[in-house]
């Protein structure tokens, strides 16, 4: 027989967590996430266990230290599991090719643990409330994100003939007129070959096709040899 009698209304509270955990694992899952329905429970489940343990491990009766004075802080090891989530979410977070991927699932992760923790900690609504929040914004507020124009930065990688200087000048009127702000310009000079390559950091709301299509145009000059996406 346990020695915490209250260990079944306990149950309860990581029964809460288990649901909470897997509403918002499912939208990862489905979403084809690396965290996705089995990890978000788990987080959100483990976390609640975590700060139950570290609520009520010291509950147990019979367990007396004679007139010693225990000062105990259950807030520690709810303080470590931000931390632990934080490299957990680490993990999923991808680069590639300049760009990150991973974060949303991360942040979810982040999020799933304080979730658990609440229902650890014997909240209700709060957990509730938030796991709503959570799918609202995974859901609903990624179609209204996608019609927020962006601005996106990119490096334009375009080598060109050692020739005139009038050629640098050209290449940023003709990307000023196709409206793309150039944020800086470094270039490399081969005199082997006799070419100059120069990178050109851009800022712009288009998307990569979209600007691709716009800087088919830079190679009609006659001094330019190659035009691509850094």
């Amino acid at each position: 027989m346990s020695d915490y009698p209250f260990e079944t209304h306990l149950m309860l509270r990581l029964i809460l967590a288990l649901v909470c955990g897997a509403f918002l694992g499912y939208e990862r899952e489905r979403q084809g996430r690396s965290a996705g329905l089995r990890t978000n429970l788990l987080v959100c489940v483990g976390a609640a266990l975590m700060m139950v343990v570290s609520k009520y491990f010291y509950y147990k009766p019979g367990e007396y230290i004679g007139t010693i004075s225990v000062a105990l802080d259950p807030s520690r090891i709810a303080a470590q599991i931000v931390t632990g989530i934080g490299f957990l979410g680490a993990g999923v977070i991808i680069k590639d090719r300049g760009a990150t991927r991973g974060l949303t699932t991360a942040a979810t992760l982040w999020f799933n643990a304080g979730v658990g923790m609440a229902c650890g900690a014997g909240m209700i609504i709060l957990p509730v409330f938030c796991t709503i929040i959570g799918l609202v914004s995974l859901t609903m507020l990624k179609h209204f994100e996608n019609k927020i124009p962006k601005d996106r930065y990119k490096t334009i990688r375009i080598e060109c003939n050692e020739i005139a200087d009038e050629a640098l000048a050209t290449l940023k009127d003709y990307l000023a007129q196709i409206k793309v702000d150039i944020v800086n310009v470094n270039y490399v000079k081969n005199v082997k070959l006799g070419t100059i390559e120069y990178d050109f950091v851009v800022k712009s709301n288009w998307q990569e096709n979209e600007l691709l299509f716009n800087l088919d145009g830079i190679a009609d000059f006659g001094f330019v040899n190659l035009v691509r996406l850094g």
